[in-house]
């Protein structure tokens, strides 16, 4: 009996292009010294303020331990602060000025990034940006 022709896998296609992606953007980030999910926890601080810890992590679905090591390692350059919420066990994070810095020296690098990817992708690239939001959307927890 000969096996069933295999659909493309799609979970092993997503984490090949993610890593693309992940590696693209990071590299583009080397000279600001941060990597792209650190960019991203930092500009969204930038974008709406104090947050709590478990809602950014869920606002850019990270997982707790990847959020964690990001946010030590941008409380330990000063780029953010932590607090204390009201409830003890809760953390509060804000960027800081030094933290704003380095978003203004990265966001060039993020988009002259963007405009690659979009270069690259051509016509399918708004369709992607849209299919990937709904792949997001439908796996979220």
């Amino acid at each position: 009996m000969t096996p069933p022709t295999a659909a493309p896998c799609l979970c092993s296609a997503l984490r090949k292009a993610t890593r693309a992606v992940t590696r693209l953007y990071d590299e583009a980030l080397r000279p600001a010294d941060l990597r792209i999910t650190q960019f991203a926890l930092l500009r969204n601080l930038a974008r709406h303020g104090e947050q709590r810890m478990r809602d950014l992590g869920a606002l850019l679905v990270l997982e707790e331990t990847g959020l964690n090591r990001s946010v030590r390692a941008l409380a330990d350059r000063g780029w953010i602060a932590i607090r204390t919420g009201d409830d003890r066990r809760e953390r509060l994070l804000a960027i800081t000025a030094a933290g704003r810095a380095v978003i203004a020296e990265a966001e060039p690098l993020w988009l002259a990034a963007q405009r690659r990817m979009a270069d690259e992708l051509g016509d399918g690239w708004a369709p992607l940006v849209r299919a990937l939001g709904d792949v997001t959307a439908s796996a979220a927890p």
